[in-house]
């Protein structure tokens, strides 16, 4: 009976192989490796055969999936909430003043709109989602600004902001079935001309609003004397009329008093010895006639006093 010579470890057809059998280990996992692919839950998912025809009809939703290695290429679609900030974009108001803004748009595409964008708008696949929707978003844009006028932007800006999700979300709606969530105008960047004139301007509104309150501090200051003089104008009329109304009053006294003696002299005759002794100072006469001495008769002034 024959028998084999036993194995020689160190032969080198034994090497060959293990070798052999660690490098088919390798080819199948990296064959396995490459027909599996996971979507994750922000995503959706796409294949084409040899980078042309899509293989899937619908998108692929989350989950492990397989795929022919080498000869199948995955295409990924964010799913969930995606934010594009357009930044230094030029646009012009309806007074041909060119603003620059900074633009953020929140949007979110549906699974009804996946198989389209990846493989019927623009290039295949997601390399040009932004590129799709960047100049829809720049032409809704200029549209809403030119409706403006520059000095009433900061004014009107909410009606602006929201004059621009309206149309852009329509557009993007209509065009792609995007459905856009928010639309933000997070900068207005005017020109530096613009910027110096908008000074000037305030400069001169604070100078005309103190030229208001100088006149206006003046008026008051007129009126005011306007006043004063008015009423010492009153004063003075009042004051001139009351002296000349006890002027009459005491006139008209004077003359009631006058005629009250009058006519006590003409219907008394003694009453004018009497007021003539009421009104004597005592002092005799130093002239009286022609060498004649003047006589008075006391005893009837006596009489008549008692």
């Amino acid at each position: 009976m024959l028998s084999l010579p036993p194995k020689d470890p160190r032969s080198p057809f034994g090497s060959f192989r293990f070798g052999g059998g660690v490098l088919v280990a390798i080819v199948i996992a990296f064959l396995l490796f490459n027909s599996v692919f996971v979507v994750s839950p922000s995503e959706e998912a796409g294949t084409r055969w040899m980078g042309g025809t899509p293989m899937t009809s619908t998108p692929l939703k989350t989950g492990v999936h397989f795929k022919v290695p080498f000869f199948e290429t995955v295409d990924r679609l964010q799913t969930s909430r995606s934010v594009y900030t357009l930044n230094g974009l030029d646009v012009y108001t309806n007074d041909n003043q060119k603003v620059t803004i900074d633009v953020s748009l929140i949007y979110q595409i549906p699974s009804s709109a996946v198989m389209n964008l990846l493989y019927h708008i623009g290039r295949a696949g997601s390399v040009d989602i932004e590129t799709t929707i960047l100049p829809v978003v720049r032409d809704r844009a200029l549209a809403a600004f030119a409706r403006y006028n520059t000095l009433t932007i900061s004014d009107q800006r909410a009606q602006i902001t929201a004059q621009m999700r309206r149309d852009i979300s329509d557009a993007l709606q209509s065009l792609f079935n995007v459905n856009v969530v928010d639309v933000q105008l997070v900068g207005i960047h005017y020109s530096p001309i613009f910027d110096q004139s908008i000074e000037e301007a305030v400069r001169a509104k604070n100078l005309a609003v103190q030229a208001e309150n100088t006149v206006a501090q003046k008026r008051y200051e007129g009126e005011q004397k306007t006043v004063t003089a008015h009423a010492e104008a009153t004063a003075a009329v009042e004051r001139a009329t009351g002296e000349a109304q006890a002027t009459v009053l005491q006139s008209q006294a004077q003359a009631k008093a006058i005629e009250t003696v009058g006519q006590a002299l003409k219907s008394n005759p003694e009453y004018s010895r009497f007021y003539g002794l009421q009104h004597w100072n005592g002092i005799l006469p130093q002239v009286v006639g022609a060498g004649s001495i003047p006589m008075i008769d006391l005893s009837k002034g006596q009489d008549a006093g008692k």
